[in-house]
């Protein structure tokens, strides 16, 4: 049952805050300055660090603000607006993988450096069907292997490497310094990596075994981020069009009082605020204990939304015509930006397979 509470205190301050933040450092010049230097987005870290966002779905005993996943939505989803460039969907979900993998001490230390912003620290995990594997050899272990997209790995300090010995997952940090980091840009703009861990090695006393509730439930952290940044460009792509038919004029009168793209706005309305709903679901979701649930109604979320984003990128770019696609206007950076986030966390297929396995 989605409860539809109304917003937290701390979420609503959460919420304004980035916000804030997206207004005074996210125009669309600043952005494409970002873009150009990526030192420049890489400033605001430490500023989103100091403003609690990397800490807040985590127990405030590993030093977090202890907020459920339903109060940090509608950060995201400002950040999600707002086009970001730092990964902090990527950190969130290695954080709380690492908050459930490692004892309470050592995963204290552990994200202490990156709950305050001094390192990056982003997962690692081979492409589908084809993981990276590890060999034990005398209290070493040998990796192989490589992730073709890393979010944040660009400027990640540490890897957190999920490969497969003997038939089990374990969890190894790697340094930056010690793999082959790829860097390349994705559709959006966004900076990323592929990283190659061909003979790498890892002492076998750093490795972190029994490691799979902690996944799953981080990945399905990483995604919920993922669809809180997507609901939020769907209701900035929204926002962006209805002001757009208010004011672009045809035949003497603003081309809104047609009725036909009165109903394209409706349509777009809708599927607004469908893309909500189903945030709502799969972030009361992720508190469930239940992997089996869990996965189905974030997996359904993640499939309704995909849908509804593009619905309204269809309608966006046909509403502001030529204007739709160009780097002039937001709407062009939005339609991409949803285009990626669409990928990433599984796409579409794959969450109807996982749907269908956890029915």
């Amino acid at each position: 049952m989605i409860r539809f509470d109304i917003p937290s205190e701390e979420a609503t301050l959460l919420r304004e805050t980035a916000e804030r933040f997206v207004a005074d450092r996210y125009g669309l010049a600043q952005r494409a300055a970002m873009l150009a230097d990526e030192t420049l987005a890489q400033k605001n870290w430490a500023d989103m660090a100091e403003l609690g966002w990397l800490a807040a779905p985590l127990p405030e005993a590993l030093g977090g603000l202890g907020l459920q996943p339903v109060q940090i939505t509608g950060l995201l989803e400002a950040l999600g607006a707002g086009l970001v460039l730092e990964p902090v969907s990527a950190v969130m979900q290695c954080a709380a993988t690492l908050a459930r993998a490692l004892p309470e001490a050592q995963a204290q230390d552990t994200l202490d450096p990156i709950l305050s912003g001094a390192r990056i620290d982003v997962m690692a995990e081979g492409a589908r069907g084809k993981p990276i594997t590890a060999r034990s050899d005398d209290g070493m272990l040998e990796l192989s292997g490589m992730s073709p997209l890393v979010m944040g790995g660009n400027i990640a300090a540490t890897f957190w490497v999920v490969a497969e010995r003997d038939g089990a997952e374990v969890l190894c940090p790697v340094p930056a310094t010690a793999a082959q980091v790829e860097r390349y840009r994705l559709l959006d703009g966004q900076p990323v990596a592929r990283v190659v861990f061909d003979g790498v090695t890892v002492r076998e006393a750093d490795t972190i075994a029994d490691i799979g509730a902690a996944l799953r439930f981080g990945a399905d952290m990483g995604r919920v981020a993922i669809l809180a940044e997507s609901a939020g460009v769907i209701d900035a792509l929204y926002r962006a069009t209805l002001d757009y038919v208010k004011l672009r004029e045809q035949f003497g009168r603003p081309i809104g009082r047609f009725q036909a793209v009165q109903h394209r706005m409706a349509d777009m309305f809708i599927a607004r605020e469908e893309a909500r709903s189903m945030l709502q679901l799969a972030a009361e979701a992720q508190e469930s204990k239940d992997d089996a649930f869990r996965a189905r109604l974030i997996s359904a979320a993640r499939v309704k939304i995909s849908d509804n984003a593009r619905k309204v990128q269809r309608d966006a770019v046909q509403l502001h015509g030529g204007m739709g696609v160009t780097d002039e206007l937001p709407v062009g950076h939005m339609v991409k930006r949803l285009l990626v986030l669409a990928q990433l966390g599984g796409n579409r297929q794959q969450h109807l397979e996982r749907f269908n396995a956890a029915a």
